[in-house]
């Protein structure tokens, strides 16, 4: 169980990582390309920012909840 938990916690941190890593990649490679449409690619990453800090809030609550929750040994 304890390797499951710390399992999560890395996989989390890695994909957090990653998707931040990947964001920086774009807009680097972008600016490089086009340079004078870089504030398009500002307002993507801003968008798919957002959406990853839902995704990220409801997985840590949904890893709380399942950590917080008790195992009384009730069988039903």
């Amino acid at each position: 169980e304890l390797v499951s938990e710390i399992s999560k916690i890395i996989s989390f941190a890695f994909r957090l990582l990653c998707n931040i890593f990947a964001g920086m990649v774009l807009l680097f490679v972008m600016a490089f390309l086009i340079p004078d449409a870089n504030i398009v690619f500002y307002g993507l990453e801003f968008f798919v920012g957002l959406i990853q800090a839902l995704v990220f809030g409801l997985l840590t609550l949904i890893f709380m909840a399942s950590a917080s929750a008790g195992h009384h040994g009730d069988e039903h």
